[in-house]
């Protein structure tokens, strides 16, 4: 009896409650998870130094150490400078009271005019209302209220006390007993000795995490990586080096924002506030706002609500505190708009919503210290999605590469009938790349694409035609508005080549999206010589546009291409090959509903026109050669080719007869050589 295996997928309920449950490990171990994730952000902070120290000849304790120490006497210096800068401040902002409220009262005041108003235009709509509302006829009767009696007071003014009785006895409250001077000081020796004993804790797992990085990263592999040593080390290397250039990045770039604040309040204060003694602690906010930057999002806006707060209340006139705003907005535009898309894309590969969804989720799980931890956290996503098969939707979701490729990036926008984005797309290709490589790699897999879905179904007609006629969009503003560079001119007049012999796998490999590679030798027609190309279509509309890539290539190296309406009768087509005389013939098919059609045309124009020369484009096909080119009953293997780039190459051999002749002719037009 043959055993039913049941697949090892887990399903979507299996999925989200695991999912639960890391969310909630998260949460709750959170007291320990948290020390180790710092510890493992200062092991990669401090990797580069220890291991720069250790090229000394020290051993591997002592630059372990030595890395450590300067980084807390960094952070020490730091923190000294704060705390100084801090008590300065804090000991003037008793004389800034005065300032401070009257400009209060400078803002109630508008205020309450703002309000006055607000409350005269209310008044004016209520009386328009009531008047022209209805009135009664007859007013309504007086009421008459009979006043409560009042107990006697004691005195005029005194409250009213109850009555106190059994049954009405007088409410008790009890109260906590207060703690005692002893319980007071444990609470506060507790609150501060819990995030020191915190940050001793990150610098022990520091230290033994430097300590021991190799033999750390060799159990990561092992556990990662099942015996496939190399893809482990693959992604343990990129992990780390993303990691490492962020934190990298991130540190240049909020020390260069603390020094241009510095600058900034510096000039300011120099200027605008000279007469009052200049800008105050400048210093101390441009520490603040520095560190402050390497919380993402809400750490910019805190950081400058301090010196503006400061400018707003030292200074007499609101001048200052208005050009201090105006730095801030400007700076802050300028470093998160260019400066940090420009490098932090580069190096975390993250995408800008990922960045945002990432700190929202590790803030609600960890707090301030998970906002801090989101962007190396999400690195490390990423790089598990990238090499781990099982997270690969981490990799699409957070990652900032684009998921779909170009072709189907453009066939896309025009099933959604989007033909300005795929235009767009598409001329951002040709711009980057080139427009034979935009043909090639791109706009001729979106026609197979179509074709295919259109034959299976897939794709209803108006949808199809909608395809057909943005693709044509596309070749014919290409055409107009991009000129396309011809190939550099062969020094001696080339000879021709031996076409080839059509065995399966010489045609070039699908198209993978990336530039094309130039042939070794691309002719040009030489000037005076005319030589003929004529494209017929197989039937189809894709065919025809197929054709006018191929044409306008051609022109653009000197030959004279036309294509046929797939709309023609094949007799019309048999005509256009004599007016003028065509020198070479391309059939123009898109595989598979145009095969049958090609061999049909190929066969009458044999039949009509024995000595032509012709070749097939049987554009992206992934079939044999050899038997496909016995159904076109082709004279040559060569005559069959399935991409652009080798339809020009035969059809430079092709035409190498009527070069010669036109380049000997001079400037006579070429004809079909005797």
């Amino acid at each position: 009896m043959r055993r039913i295996v049941r697949s090892a997928r887990s399903s979507p309920v299996i999925a989200v409650a695991a999912a639960c449950v890391v969310v909630a490990s998260l949460y709750y171990a959170r007291d320990v998870l948290i020390p180790l994730a710092l510890a493992v952000l200062l092991a990669f902070l401090l990797n580069p130094l220890a291991s720069l120290l250790e090229k000394w000849r020290l051993g591997r304790v002592a630059p372990v150490f030595l890395a450590v120490l300067l980084a807390m006497g960094v952070v020490g210096l730091l923190g000294w400078v704060l705390e100084t800068q801090f008590v300065n401040m804090a000991n003037k902002l008793p004389d800034l009271r005065e300032e401070i409220q009257r400009k209060i009262t400078d803002l109630r005041g508008l205020s309450g005019k703002f309000g006055e108003a607000t409350r005269n235009v209310e008044k004016t709509v209520r009386e328009a209302a009531g008047t022209s509302s209805t009135q009664p006829a007859t007013a309504p009767s007086a009421l008459v209220v009979t006043p409560t009696p009042q107990p006697p007071l004691s005195h005029p003014g005194a409250p009213a006390l109850p009555q106190v009785s059994p049954q009405n006895p007088l409410p008790v409250r009890n109260y906590p007993e207060s703690l005692l001077p002893a319980d007071n000081v444990t609470s506060i020796l507790m609150q501060a000795l819990r995030p020191l004993a915190t940050a001793g804790l990150v610098i022990v797992f520091a230290i033994f995490m430097l300590l021991k990085r190799e033999d750390l990263r060799d159990r990561v592999i092992r556990l990662v990586g099942h015996g496939r040593v190399n893809f482990s080390t693959q992604a343990v290397n990129d992990a780390a080096a993303r990691i490492s250039r962020y934190l990298l990045t991130q540190l240049c770039i909020n020390a260069a924002y603390g020094l241009a604040v510095a600058l900034g309040l510096w000039i300011i204060g120099a200027t605008l506030g000279a007469g009052e003694g200049g800008f105050p602690n400048v210093l101390l906010w441009a520490l603040l706002c520095g560190v402050l930057r390497f919380v993402p999002y809400v750490g910019p806006v805190i950081g400058a609500a301090f010196p503006l707060a400061i400018a707003f209340g030292s200074f007499h006139s609101n001048s200052i505190f208005l050009v201090a705003l105006m730095m801030f907005i400007v700076l802050e535009i300028f470093v998160s708009q260019f400066i940090e898309p420009l490098l932090y894309r580069s190096s975390t590969g993250i995408s800008a919503l990922a960045i945002l969804v990432s700190a929202v989720f590790w803030t609600a799980v960890w707090g301030p210290v998970g906002l801090l931890l989101s962007m190396p956290l999400t690195v490390l996503l990423v790089v598990m999605g990238k090499y781990v098969p099982q997270l690969k939707f981490l990799d699409i979701l957070l990652g900032d590469e684009p998921v779909l490729e170009p072709p189907e990036r453009i066939y896309q926008r025009l099933l959604a009938l989007d033909q300005e984005e795929a235009v767009e797309l598409a001329q951002e290709y040709a711009k980057e790349r080139s427009v034979e490589g935009l043909y090639e790699d791109v706009l001729i897999p979106v026609l197979a694409m179509s074709t295919h879905d259109s034959n299976r179904g897939k794709v209803d007609g108006r949808r199809r035609r909608f395809i057909h006629k943005s693709l044509r969009v596309i070749v014919e503003e290409l055409g107009e508005k991009q000129e396309l560079p011809p190939g550099p001119p062969p020094e001696e007049p080339p000879q021709a080549q031996a076409p080839s012999d059509g065995k399966p796998g010489e045609h070039p490999p699908e198209p993978s999206g990336k530039a094309p590679q130039p042939p070794a030798v691309r002719f040009e027609v030489p000037a005076g010589c005319t030589v003929n190309v004529l494209v017929l279509p197989a039937g189809e509309e894709a065919d025809e546009i197929a054709g006018l890539m191929l044409a306008q290539l051609l022109e653009g190296r000197g030959y004279s291409a036309a294509v046929a309406s797939a709309s023609s009768l094949v007799g019309e087509a048999l005509a256009m090959v004599e007016q003028p005389q065509a020198h070479v013939v391309c059939v123009s098919a898109m595989p598979p509903g145009s095969v049958a059609r090609a061999r049909y045309l190929c066969k009458r124009l044999h039949e009509k026109h024995a000595d032509l020369r012709i070749i097939v484009g049987l554009w992206a096909f992934r079939g044999k050669l050899v038997p496909t080119n016995s159904r076109l009953a082709l004279a040559a293997p060569g005559q069959l080719v399935v991409n652009l780039r080798e339809a020009q190459e035969h059809i430079d051999q092709l035409a190498q007869p009527f070069m010669v002749v036109g380049k000997a002719a001079g400037d006579r037009p070429a004809g079909p050589p005797s």
